[in-house]
């Protein structure tokens, strides 16, 4: 059998959709775990309704305790084999289940991952992760960078677990805590499957993201402790240090991500948008290490040559004009 683990926090948008694409899996041997983090929006009525229309369906109430909770509390009410899981606004293809399981099957994979779908603003972006393949633990470093690089790693619901062999999310991160999760999980794995075919649907939405400065300087200090964790644990596991800087560069990537999506948050004052690109530049990894990153897009690097001189005006400026390109190109492919 296989347990589905679903934390949910005002949810009720999107919630049903979310289980309903679950409860008509071509593969019916589930159950369905909702937790219910104490939501105060209805999400909790309707994840008792859902509950009553299928037996699969099972749920828990508790106090906000955060997403990390949820899904530790989810787990340790699993009864299957293996384990997955799926965020309430987001939901899965029909044939999800039978494609990972039978992969897992016949591999005798302790772990399986697959592509998705990003569903940003309403543009679909598939990500597929190069072909399928099964790969020992042991041959596994180059895959691993390929597939770290492109954020196949991140997260935990493009993903099929044995319970057996799990471990437990580190609820003191509010961030990078999936990814120090899938990392500790690979220590005990033997065989990890790659199936590229995008079978689950990521939702998205830019407006609904607005963090405080003071929250995404906290952000960035987890990312660089997620980094520095990322780097010690491939040098662990394969006997050496990574080539190239690839670890760094996401980093990297992922700090320049972060200026790109000022213009559009609504929440912060000018001076606060200038303050954080001010923290970014005066972050110790990135002034000791930025050179080594590898930037592909052009983009990303010639805000790099501005951020690197703390010039933030600049920076800020360049982001609102590559944000205008960004909705441009968005409206052009709706249109068409």
């Amino acid at each position: 059998m296989y347990s589905v683990v679903i934390p949910v926090y005002q949810a009720k948008r999107d919630l049903e959709r979310c289980v309903r694409s679950w409860l008509v899996q071509t593969e019916k041997d589930l159950e369905l775990i909702l937790v219910d983090d104490g939501s105060t929006d209805g999400s909790a009525v309707l994840c008792d309704r859902l509950a009553k229309q299928d037996q699969r369906v099972k749920v828990l109430h508790q106090k906000n305790a955060g997403v990390s909770a949820a899904r530790n509390a989810g787990m340790e009410a699993a009864e299957g084999e293996f384990l997955l899981f799926t965020d309430s606004d987001d939901y899965v293809a029909a044939d999800y289940l039978e494609k990972m399981g039978q992969l897992q099957r016949e591999s005798d994979s302790d772990l399986v991952l697959c592509g998705f779908h990003h569903i940003y603003d309403g543009a679909d972006i598939r990500k597929i992760p190069g072909e399928t393949r099964v790969c020992r633990i042991g041959d596994f470093a180059e895959d691993f960078l390929a597939l770290y690089e492109k954020s196949y790693l991140n997260m935990p619901w493009n993903k099929l677990f044995r319970r057996s062999r799990i471990g437990r999310f580190d609820t003191s991160l509010s961030l990078g805590e999936d990814l120090l999760f899938n990392l500790e999980y690979m220590r005990k794995c033997s065989r990890i499957a790659v199936l590229a075919e995008p079978l689950c649907y990521y939702i998205q939405e830019e407006s609904r993201v607005t963090l405080s400065s003071r929250k995404r300087r906290n952000r960035m200090e987890l990312a660089a402790r997620v980094c520095e964790e990322t780097e010690r644990f491939y040098k662990e596991m394969w006997g050496k240090p990574h080539e190239g800087g690839r670890i760094f560069t996401r980093y990297m990537n992922e700090v320049l991500d972060e200026c790109g999506k000022l213009p559009a948050d609504r929440g912060m004052s000018y001076g606060e948008k200038l303050a954080v690109i001010r923290g970014y530049a005066h972050d110790p990894l990135v002034e000791s290490r930025g050179d080594e990153a590898v930037l592909t897009a052009l983009d990303y690097r010639i805000l790099w040559f501005f951020l690197k001189r703390k010039m933030t005006r600049t920076v800020y400026l360049l982001c609102i004009l590559r944000r205008m390109a960004v909705v441009f190109v968005h409206w052009m492919r709706r249109k068409g």
